[in-house]
């Protein structure tokens, strides 16, 4: 499965462009909604991954924003920052490399991911998802073993959970590559709405 880094900011686009623009080495931006926005930065940039990102954009903007980066379906990671300091981290899979650790999440608390929400919360959910324990059936392990087969899975049921519709959930999964490899595609599913290029990437042809 295909990795990705994202920055959720509770801004419209319109507010966050200058900020994104300033900081953002390469990357795209886009439209989550009427009252959030994404940001997808080129991480093969030094200094310009999602995580070195997100405390500058947030102490600029005054909000705080979520960065997340999901790994090869494996493992989620979310940080929430705040006035340019981590708030809050949460880490799915964190002994991914250690196969006799035990497989608990690190930072599953609902109540961190508040500020995010889009809508109603669905605080079971929530906390279902951060739990590593799936409500859906189709979204557990065939083989009984706990926990989501795929990390963008719990990704969704999060945001899903914080109110986010589904069209915002999917550009929420987008990355700089995706974008960049096939740009048509990419601005078809924008309905229309340009993406915003930033720093040294290529506008869409």
């Amino acid at each position: 499965m295909t990795t990705y880094g994202t920055i959720l900011i509770p801004l419209p686009l319109s507010q966050a462009a200058p900020v994104l623009g300033e900081l953002c080495a390469a990357g795209y931006a886009l439209p989550a909604g009427p009252r959030f926005c994404l940001a997808h930065p080129d991480r093969s940039v030094d200094d310009n991954g999602v995580f070195a990102l997100a405390g500058p954009i947030s102490a600029a903007l005054g909000t705080p924003v979520l960065a997340a980066f999901q790994y090869d379906g494996d493992r989620l990671e979310l940080e929430v920052w705040r006035d340019g300091t981590r708030a809050h981290r949460y880490d799915s899979w964190p002994v991914r490399d250690d196969d006799d650790a035990d497989d608990v999440p690190v930072g599953a608390d609902p109540d961190a991911f508040l500020a995010f929400a889009a809508g109603p919360v669905d605080r079971h959910r929530l906390a279902s998802a951060l739990a590593d324990t799936p409500i859906d059936p189709c979204d557990m392990d065939v083989d009984g073993e706990p926990g989501y087969v795929w990390a963008q899975a719990l990704h969704r049921d999060v945001l899903h959970a914080l109110g986010h519709p589904d069209e915002m959930i999917h550009r929420s999964q987008w990355d700089c590559f995706h974008i960049s490899r096939a740009p048509q595609a990419y601005e078809e599913a924008l309905d229309g709405t340009k993406l915003l290029v930033l720093g040294t990437t290529d506008a869409p042809p």
